[in-house]
């Protein structure tokens, strides 16, 4: 975090001793999922008590990149709650894109959790099922979350 004061920040999978996970945010997405003045990131920090930055910004030309690797620091649970959180801003801007990563993301720390269970799952909803599973003002999906336990968010 300090290095970001004097440079860019290069983090590789090499840093990772379990509590990293390295997303590609496509460059037309990242001025979205930044926020102004980074407001749309801290707030996820917040509210999932991760910490996150763009890695290696400021190397080279922005515009020539097609992705910008964004890290996000933290217990398993709150990085794929962050992780969603991101991907499904980045679904608004670059349709179809979690579809290319769904696979890679659903199977990502299955079962490095303290009791070895952690998983993900998907399912598909048709319109009129997602206006109803979203509730007034998002209230059905954090009623689910609290009561579950689980992490849901609607990426689409």
């Amino acid at each position: 975090v300090m290095a970001q004061r004097t440079g860019p920040v290069n983090i590789t999978e090499d840093y990772d001793d379990g509590d990293l996970t390295m997303l590609h945010i496509p460059q037309e997405a990242v001025g979205f999922v930044t926020g102004r003045a980074g407001n749309f990131l801290r707030s996820i920090e917040e509210e999932w008590c991760t910490l996150m930055f763009f890695c290696e910004v400021g190397s080279g030309d922005r515009r020539s990149k097609d992705y910008e690797k964004l890290a996000i620091f933290g217990g398993v649970r709150a990085r794929r709650g962050a992780e969603l959180k991101v991907l499904s801003a980045v679904e608004t801007k670059v349709p179809g894109y979690f579809d290319k990563l769904k696979k890679e993301v659903l199977d990502r720390d299955r079962g490095k959790d303290e009791s070895g269970t952690w998983g993900s799952d998907s399912m598909t909803f048709q319109d009129d099922e997602l206006s109803y599973a979203l509730g007034k003002q998002g209230g059905t999906r954090k009623k689910m979350e609290r009561s579950s336990g689980a992490v849901v968010q609607y990426i689409g």
